[in-house]
């Protein structure tokens, strides 16, 4: 188990940072979204709310390099966000990754963003679980030139109780001693290189759940938006018989 100790050292900002004037974060939100669903809604508004960003770009994979493909069409997928964007003014609809039409990396998506936003720190939003296989993620010692990551608890399982081999704790441990810092204004004050760990409520639902649930039968009034769950009812996504509700 990781010790939870915020480091004391953080990153400095840079000189080029101190002389240009730093506009507010963009957030950034990427996945499958197949559904979109509360589970991906609620703690990251919860984590932008902590951290005082006001603006957060939903990234949809065209088709995940780590996942299966997604179930429903990129078209249906970006149709849900849309929605989910009307009625949540925290988030935008950012369609690069599906319009790139071929397997995306994140990287690919941060170096557009920097290059089109040289003086917006970028803070990319993931779970805990996210955070734990980091390391793993292609070329992800770049990233941290690129972006902050803003990392929601999930399932109440916390980034400091690592299940994994030894070497994966150790890992995450220097990492989280290098990065973390427990102050929300440095996300603000410079363009990229720090973690930070938000405070959200735990959300226990999946999207293969829900698919689940859909095929099943069974409600899942609970776990969308209503808009969201009209789209999925009015056009058939995920089911035999569109009598699930």
């Amino acid at each position: 188990m990781l010790t939870k100790k915020p480091a004391t050292r953080l990153c400095c900002i840079g000189l080029s940072e101190t002389l240009m004037q730093l506009k507010p974060p963009l957030g950034i939100f990427g996945g499958t979204f197949d559904p979109v669903h509360l589970g991906h809604i609620c703690p990251v508004q919860e984590a932008a709310q902590e951290t005082q960003i006001e603006n957060i770009a939903l990234m949809p994979c065209y088709i995940p390099s780590h996942k299966n493909p997604a179930v429903a069409s990129s078209q249906h997928r970006l149709n849900m966000l849309a929605l989910v964007c009307a009625d949540y003014p925290l988030f935008h609809l950012d369609p690069r990754d599906i319009k790139r039409g071929k397997p995306t990396f994140s990287l690919d998506s941060l170096q557009e963003l920097r290059a089109a936003m040289p003086t917006t720190p970028l803070c990319f939003f993931i779970g805990s679980d996210s955070l734990q296989n980091l390391c793993s993620w292609h070329q992800w010692q770049t990233l941290f030139s690129l972006c902050h990551f803003v990392v929601c608890e999930r399932k109440n399982e916390s980034v400091y109780n690592v299940t994994e081999n030894s070497h994966t704790s150790a890992q995450l441990q220097e990492l989280l001693n290098n990065r973390q810092t427990i102050d929300p204004l440095v996300l603000h004050n410079s363009l990229a290189g720090h973690i930070y760990l938000a405070n959200t409520q735990t959300v226990t639902i999946s999207s293969t759940e829900i698919r689940n649930k859909i095929i099943n039968n069974q409600s899942v009034k609970e776990n969308l938006p209503t808009k969201v769950v009209d789209y999925i009812h009015q056009h058939k996504l995920y089911q035999p018989r569109t009598d699930f509700c």
